[in-house]
C-alpha cells in the first residue's frame, strides 16, 4: 500500500538542505544560498530566525562568554536581517562567509541597541512606578484634607463640604475603604467625648479624654462629628459602586503651565519668580503685579486644591483669596519673603488698605512669589 504523501506546510517548494549542505565551494554555496533566500523570507516567520540566531550566537560564534550575553540583550529587530542567514545555518550547517563577517562587524550596533533596551525598560518601570505613586498621591491629597478640615473645625473656621471635598479627589473602591477605616476610629473618638462631657463624674481616662480637646469648644466639636458623618457615608458609597474609577493619564506639569504668562524676575524688586509648576496641588500662591503695585494671595479651602488652567489659576476660593496694595513695595516685599506662612498672612493683615477680588488670570507684569 503506497503512502500518503505528507502536506508541506508551506506555499512555496521547500529547497532541498540535504542538497545544499553538502555545497564545498563558493560558487555552489553562493548558488544555494540565493535559491533559499527567497524561500525564507517569504515562508518563514521572524520569530523563528530569532530562534536560531540566539542558537548560533552561543553555539557558533566566536565571542567569548561575556560578549554572548551582551548580543543577546539587544531587541530582537536587531537582528531582523541577519536571522536569516542562521536560519539557513541552522538547515545546512554553513553560511556565506561575508554574511559571517556581516554579522561580527554589526557587534557595536547590537551593544548600542542592548543599552538603549536597557534605558527603555528602566523608563517604563519608572513609568509603573509613576502611576503607583499617582494613585497613591489621590489617597494622600485625601487624607491630608481631611486632616486639614478637622483642624479648621478645632479652630472655629470655614471649611468645604463633604461633597466639594470628595468631588475633588476621587479615589477607588479599595483606597475608600483605607480611607473610611482612618476616619472612622476617630469618628468615634469624638463621639465618646461628646459623651463623656455629658457626664459629672468622669474616670480618669474620661477626664484625659477631655482634657486632650479642651481647645475645641462644644459647638465645634457638634459640627465636625457631623462632618465626619457624612463624609464617612460617602466613602461607603464609594465603596460600594460598581463603575470603576476613571482617571486621565498625568499631564506633563510643564505642558499644564505652559500658557501661564508671568514676568520672570523684576530687576528694581531683585525678585524671581518661582516655578509655576510648583502652583500645581498647592494650597496657596502669592503673586505681586509691579504694575498695579497690588499682592495677591490665591488661596484654596481644600488642601493641594490649587491648580492651572491656561492663562489661569484655578481651585481658589473667592473668600480667602484677595489682594492689597502697597505703597512702599521694596521694604513691604522683603519681609513677606522671609515670613512662614502663618507669619505672612500677620504680617500682610497690618498692612493699611482695602481687600479686593484678585484677578483670576494671571498676567505678565505678575511675580509669583511663594507657593506653600
Amino acid at each position: 500500500m503506497a503512502t500518503k504523501k505528507k502536506r508541506s506546510q508551506y506555499f512555496l517548494t521547500e529547497p532541498n538542505w540535504a542538497e545544499f549542505s553538502l555545497a564545498q565551494t563558493d560558487e555552489d554555496k553562493k548558488t544555494a544560498w540565493s535559491k533559499a533566500q527567497y524561500f525564507i523570507h517569504a515562508e518563514i516567520p521572524s520569530k523563528e530566525c530569532y530562534k536560531t540566531f540566539r542558537n548560533w550566537v552561543n553555539k557558533f560564534s566566536k565571542w567569548d562568554k561575556k560578549m554572548k550575553k551582551k548580543v543577546l540583550e539587544a531587541p530582537d529587530y536587531a537582528f531582523l536581517s541577519i536571522s536569516e542567514y542562521t536560519w539557513f545555518h541552522s538547515k545546512t550547517g554553513w553560511m556565506l562567509d561575508k554574511q559571517e563577517e556581516y554579522i561580527y562587524n554589526k557587534e557595536q550596533y547590537f551593544l548600542d541597541t542592548a543599552a538603549k533596551k536597557k534605558a527603555e525598560k528602566e523608563q517604563a518601570a519608572d513609568q509603573r512606578k509613576s502611576n503607583v505613586v499617582k494613585i497613591r498621591r489621590e489617597l494622600d491629597v485625601m487624607i491630608n484634607a481631611v486632616d486639614a478640615v478637622i483642624d479648621q473645625f478645632m479652630d472655629g473656621q470655614k471649611v468645604a463640604s463633604p461633597e466639594q471635598l470628595t468631588s475633588n479627589c476621587k479615589l477607588n473602591k479599595e483606597e475608600s475603604a483605607e480611607v473610611y477605616g482612618e476616619y472612622a476610629n476617630i469618628l468615634d473618638e469624638f463621639k465618646e467625648l461628646q459623651r463623656v462631657r455629658k457626664i459629672r463624674k468622669r474616670s480618669d481616662w474620661d477626664e484625659q479624654l477631655v482634657e486632650g480637646y479642651s481647645h475645641v469648644n462644644k459647638p465645634n466639636m457638634d459640627k465636625l462629628v457631623l462632618w465626619l458623618d457624612e463624609f464617612l457615608q460617602i466613602m461607603i458609597q464609594q465603596q460600594q459602586r460598581k463603575t470603576p474609577v476613571r482617571r486621565k493619564k498625568p499631564q506633563d506639569p510643564r505642558k499644564i503651565v505652559a500658557r501661564l504668562r508671568h514676568l520672570q524676575a523684576d530687576k528694581d524688586l531683585n525678585i524671581a519668580s518661582v516655578n509655576p509648576v510648583n502652583i500645581l496641588g498647592s494650597s496657596e500662591v502669592w503673586v505681586y503685579d509691579v504694575k498695579r503695585r497690588r499682592l495677591g494671595l490665591y488661596a484654596s479651602k481644600i488642601e493641594g486644591g490649587l491648580h492651572v488652567k491656561g492663562t489661569s489659576i484655578t481651585g481658589y476660593d473667592d473668600k480667602l483669596s484677595y489682594e492689597k496694595t502697597l505703597r512702599k513695595p521694596e521694604e513691604q516685599l522683603k519681609t513677606v519673603m522671609s515670613k512662614s506662612k502663618k507669619a505672612i498672612h500677620e504680617v500682610v493683615g497690618k498692612i493699611r488698605g482695602k481687600q479686593m477680588k484678585v484677578k483670576t488670570r494671571i498676567n505678565a507684569n505678575m511675580l509669583l512669589l511663594k507657593v506653600q
